[in-house]
C-alpha cells in the first residue's frame, strides 16, 4: 500500500523539469520529491516551489569553486590571483616558458624597492634601491660623494688605456703653462706617462782636445747626429759642417784639407745641443 501511494504521488507531479533540473529525482527520508540540479546547469532556480539539491558528484565537480587559499582569493564562484601564501611556493620557469609581467609602471630609485634573488634557492626577496647602490665600492680613480660618482682618485693598480687611431685620447680646455715652473708629460716605450721638467729636455755639452800633428778624428761622448748641432772650432776659429767636419755617432772627422793644417797643441774645440 506503502509503495502504490509512492507511486501516485510521483504521478500525480506533471510538470517539466526546467533546463536547470536533472530529469531524476530523489526522495529525502520524509517521503519528499526533489529534483537534482543538471551537471549542465549555469544558473540555479526553483520552480514550482519544487527544492532543487545537489548531488555529492556535484559538490565535487571542479566547476564549483569552494575554496582558495595560498595566493588565491575566492570572489563567488570565481578564483582570483592575489592573497597570502601560507607554505613555500614554487613556480618552475624554463627558456621557453618564462614568467612575464607586463604594464608595470615607472617606479623611484629613492623611495622603490629593487627584487632580488638568492641564486642558491631561488627565494625572491626585497632592498632599497639606496642600499644597492651603497653596497657598491669605487676606487683606482673613481670618488664617491653621496650619490654622485666622479672620476678623480688614486690609483690602486696599473691602469691602461687602450687607443688607436680612430679612438684618441683627448683632454680639452687645457691651459697655458710655463717651461720655468711647470714640468712636461713624456711617455715610456711602453706608453708610461711620465713627467720630466722643461729644462732637462735641453742638452748640450762641450769637449776641448790638444790636437796632435795632422789629427782628423775626435770622440766626443752624446754626441748628436745631426750636424745643425754641432759647432767645431779651431784655435778659436769656427769651422764649417761638411767642408771643414762631418759627424758620425759619438765622433767629429775634420776633412782631410782642415786636418792637414792641424799642428802639434792646436786647440780643438766641439760644442753640441740636443
Amino acid at each position: 500500500m506503502k509503495k502504490l501511494l509512492l507511486f501516485s504521488i510521483a504521478a500525480g507531479i506533471s510538470f517539466t523539469a526546467s533546463a536547470q533540473k536533472d530529469s531524476t529525482k530523489v526522495i529525502d527520508n520524509k517521503g519528499t520529491i526533489k529534483w537534482v540540479i543538471s551537471s549542465t546547469a549555469a544558473v540555479i532556480t526553483k520552480s514550482d516551489s519544487t527544492l532543487l539539491y545537489v548531488t555529492p558528484k556535484q559538490l565535487s565537480d571542479s566547476s564549483f569553486a569552494k575554496f582558495a587559499n595560498n595566493g588565491l582569493t575566492k570572489n563567488g564562484q570565481t578564483l582570483e590571483l592575489g592573497g597570502t601564501l601560507n607554505r613555500v611556493t614554487t613556480i618552475e620557469t624554463s627558456a621557453s616558458n618564462f614568467l612575464q609581467i607586463t604594464g608595470l609602471q615607472s617606479g623611484s630609485n629613492t623611495a622603490d624597492s629593487v627584487m632580488v634573488i638568492n641564486p642558491s634557492t631561488g627565494q625572491l626577496k626585497y632592498i632599497s634601491a639606496s642600499s644597492l647602490f651603497n653596497a657598491l665600492s669605487f676606487g683606482n680613480g673613481l670618488t664617491k660623494t653621496g650619490n654622485l660618482v666622479e672620476l678623480g682618485g688614486t690609483l690602486t693598480k696599473a691602469t691602461t688605456i687602450a687607443t688607436d687611431a680612430t679612438n684618441n685620447l683627448k683632454i680639452t680646455g687645457l691651459q697655458s703653462g710655463t717651461l720655468a715652473t711647470d714640468s712636461l708629460v713624456v711617455s715610456a716605450t711602453d706608453g708610461t706617462l711620465k713627467r720630466v721638467a722643461a729644462e732637462s729636455l735641453l742638452q748640450s755639452g762641450e769637449v776641448n782636445f790638444s790636437a796632435t800633428a795632422g789629427q782628423t778624428a775626435y770622440t766626443v761622448p752624446n754626441l748628436p747626429v745631426a750636424a745643425s748641432k754641432i759647432w767645431v772650432y779651431r784655435n778659436g776659429a769656427k769651422l764649417m759642417p761638411v767642408n771643414d767636419f762631418t759627424t758620425t755617432t759619438g765622433q767629429v772627422s775634420l776633412t782631410s784639407a782642415v786636418g792637414s793644417l792641424v799642428a802639434a797643441g792646436d786647440l780643438i774645440e766641439v760644442q753640441w745641443v740636443k
